[in-house]
């Protein structure tokens, strides 16, 4: 019966290593398309989402949070059947978005559709529907904008373009300034080439998909100039352009005999690398922009230093099996105390990104962009303590099996006896196992610390198109909660969630005890906002139990300070009326 052949244990073990990275990469991306994109945000709409208005609006428009341009893409109109409505005169002015409309358009159900480009450069898409006349608006006439494929394929080409990029940038330095300049130094030269290329066509990824969500028309768009000239903004254009020079200036690093031009090139051909991702996104629109701009530069170094030293020591120690020469000992004394600062300044560059981006202790836990930094921070602090396991056990413990190696100290004595001969030479056959197992252990442990590394890549990846939690929370309505003392105890007014569009106004009337009081059986809500001469606009509410009325509507539909009066009637000759100054958000 033929023999099976069996690939190593060790071949079986990476292989499920890079298997289950593979599979954490796949399911974060998934897991991304339908998160909230990048850094604008809608956050009113006029008609709102679900209103209907009697008559055809003049225009139809979307706020956001920052600015947006639309020199492409731009606000539509369409009605059930999709056939554009609209007048085509899409225009974005700051962060107000709008198109106008005919005056002739029918009653029935209207899907708004948005694509813009944020002033971060990320493409912002979504779409509300409205109604016109009298009848229900279709809420189901809405619905997905068949962009996802396409979140997940960029959510794709960044990861690639992070990972390859700092893998080249990170394999570079560790050959220029860490590496003992042995033969085996060509053998990981492939390594930053193959990275180099790669992280180009991670560009060209980003750039198709960009255009893709930015138009809505797939691929094709990437081939349209005025698209192209759109997509590539000041900040994507230079941001890639800086990335791709500094890929060019690692490769050739990794092409000459000379130490010193190979570390130039891969000093200042890393930083470019590293530093090009810091001239497009939240950073160039986050407070602080300074701080966040030279944080995010220095984080990403050092997860460069850290994670191309680990591919690269991982690669020289294999080569090496199972018993590496002394110089191997410098090689990976050199990385331990490299790797050490990098950890330094990653976590020195994090806590500052994440007071900038995060803001508040609320924005961990309750945006998608805080929760992926504790996922993200978690991981990290896996690798770090694998990093510490590594650095004060098992390289201490190297280091002095290496200088007490008695094949490469001055010979030893000869010894007259026999049996001391025996049992030194079982002690040295002892030692050496022990240390080639040290050397087996550092090798594994070090790939699990790259491929860790490279899952955080992948939650980096849909971090930078998550809309940062400072932005989330400061952009959420609150809630105006106001009270006042009345002739019978008490008036309290909360207004839900007190911004343009649909409120709900809770008014309960308090007796002096603090408990409900059934003052009338209905009230009467006037709202004006003096600002733009406008009301009041009178509503009568019945009530729903003692002393509570409840009236839901699209009144507040402007920005500013409303005043709303409340009156009851307590008797046939009283009339209690109450003011309070209500702000709505935009």
């Amino acid at each position: 019966m033929p023999t099976q052949i069996r690939p190593p244990r060790s071949s079986v073990s990476a292989a499920r290593r890079v298997a289950l990275v593979a599979v954490v990469v796949v399911v974060v991306l998934l897991g991304s398309t339908g998160i909230a994109s990048a850094h604008a945000s809608l956050v009113a709409t006029d008609p709102g989402d679900g209103q209907s208005v009697p008559e055809p609006p003049t225009r139809v428009t979307a706020t956001f949070t920052e600015p947006v341009t639309a020199d492409v893409g731009g606000l539509t109109v369409r009605d059930r059947d999709g056939d554009v409505v609209d007048l085509g005169d899409s225009t974005a002015e700051g962060t107000t978005l709008s198109v106008s409309l005919p005056s002739d358009l029918a009653d029935g159900t209207y899907i708004a559709t948005y694509r813009v480009l944020s002033a971060d450069g990320h493409p912002v898409n979504g779409s509300w529907v409205f109604g016109i006349g009298s009848g229900p608006v279709d809420l189901s006439a809405g619905g997905d904008t068949g962009d996802a494929p396409w979140e997940l394929a960029g959510g794709g080409a960044r990861f690639v373009t992070y990972l390859s990029a700092l893998l080249a940038a990170g394999v570079a330095f560790f050959l220029a300034f860490l590496h003992d300049q042995r033969a085996d130094r060509w053998k990981l030269v492939p390594v930053v080439r193959i990275a180099a290329v790669v992280g180009l066509v991670g560009v060209l990824g980003i750039i198709a998909t960009q255009a893709a969500l930015l138009t809505g028309d797939g691929l094709g768009a990437a081939l349209d100039g005025d698209v192209l000239r759109s997509v590539l903004t000041d900040r994507l254009g230079w941001a890639m352009a800086v990335l791709l020079l500094g890929l060019a200036a690692v490769h050739v690093s990794t092409d000459t005999n000379r130490l010193l031009l190979a570390q130039v090139l891969a000093f200042y051909g890393g930083l470019a690398v590293t530093g090009s991702f810091a001239l497009w996104g939240h950073d160039t629109e986050a407070p602080a922009r300074w701080l966040s701009v030279g944080s995010d530069v220095v984080h990403v170094a050092a997860a460069a230093v850290w994670l191309g030293g680990l591919v690269g020591l991982f690669l020289v120690l294999r080569r090496r099996a199972p018993h590496p020469v002394r110089s191997t000992c410098a090689v990976v004394s050199r990385f331990s105390n490299t790797a050490a600062a990098s950890v330094l300044l990653l976590a020195a560059a994090g806590v500052a990104m994440a007071w900038i981006e995060v803001g508040t202790p609320e924005g961990l836990w309750s945006t998608v962009y805080g929760r992926l930094v504790l996922v993200k921070v978690a991981i990290t602090l896996v690798v770090v303590a694998l990093a510490a396991h590594n650095r004060f056990r098992l390289i201490p413990a190297l280091l002095a099996g290496a200088d007490a190696d008695p094949e490469e100290s001055d010979d030893l004595e000869a010894s007259d006896d026999l049996v001391g001969q025996a049992v030194d030479q079982a002690v040295e056959s002892q030692e050496s196992e022990e240390q080639a197992w040290r050397w087996s252990e550092l090798r594994r442990v070090v790939g699990y610390e790259a491929l860790a590394l490279v899952a955080v890549l992948a939650f980096t990846a849909v971090l930078v198109n998550t809309t940062p939690a400072r932005t989330v929370v400061e952009g959420r309505p609150e809630v105006v909660n106001l009270t006042d003392d009345v002739p019978t105890g008490t008036l309290n007014l909360v207004v839900t969630p007190g911004q343009v569009g649909t409120n709900t106004l809770h008014i309960q009337y308090f007796g002096p005890d603090g408990r409900p009081v059934d003052v009338a059986p209905t009230a009467t809500v006037e709202m004006s906002l003096p600002s733009r001469d406008l009301g009041p606009l009178t509503r009568q509410v019945l009530k729903i139990s003692p002393g509570h009325f409840i009236l839901e509507g699209d009144e507040l539909s402007l920005p500013g300070e409303w005043t709303v009066t409340i009156g009851v009637r307590t008797d046939d000759f009283t009339e209690q009326r109450t003011s309070f100054t209500v702000p709505i958000a935009s």
